[in-house]
């Protein structure tokens, strides 16, 4: 039987370069993680009520990341130690229309991924994996339950 860990995160969408001026948006995050998914988290973003984009990468970056940059491709997270604010999170997310950057409060996300640690500990997530259920959504095209 899964266990999840779900929580739901305050974040700011970042300016997009040449818009510096521009304050950020408030967006909600929710977090979701599986425990017989254990390599992947999903992220629902909803802004004004409305979910505007879901979002499944490895629980590997939000680790990571919190303490150096990592990813490459379509996520990258990096940590941002700001005078005068609390440490921040930043994630990268790409696609071929273009990209975005989120920035989180570090403890609130860390608070979560401990969350998930305590479901299944980095580095034994293989005895978690279901792997029939993972190959049957992969050969069914779809990526979530």
């Amino acid at each position: 039987m899964a266990t999840t860990a779900n929580r739901t995160l305050m974040l700011e969408l970042l300016p997009a370069s040449g818009e510096e001026g521009r304050p950020p948006v408030p967006v909600l995050g929710r977090f979701s993680y599986r425990s017989d998914r254990p390599y992947e988290v999903a992220v629902d973003f909803s802004c004004r009520g409305e979910t505007v984009a879901s979002w499944l990468f490895a629980r590997e970056l939000l680790l990571r990341g919190a303490r150096g940059r990592v990813g490459e491709g379509d996520v990258s997270v990096w940590p941002v130690h700001g005078r005068g604010r609390p440490a921040r999170v930043h994630i990268q997310l790409s696609t071929e229309e273009g990209r975005c950057v989120l920035a989180v409060r570090a403890a609130d996300l860390a608070d979560w991924t401990a969350e998930t640690t305590r479901l299944v500990r980095p580095g034994t997530e293989g005895r978690h994996l279901d792997l029939d259920a993972a190959v049957a959504r992969l050969l069914a095209g779809t990526g979530r339950p």
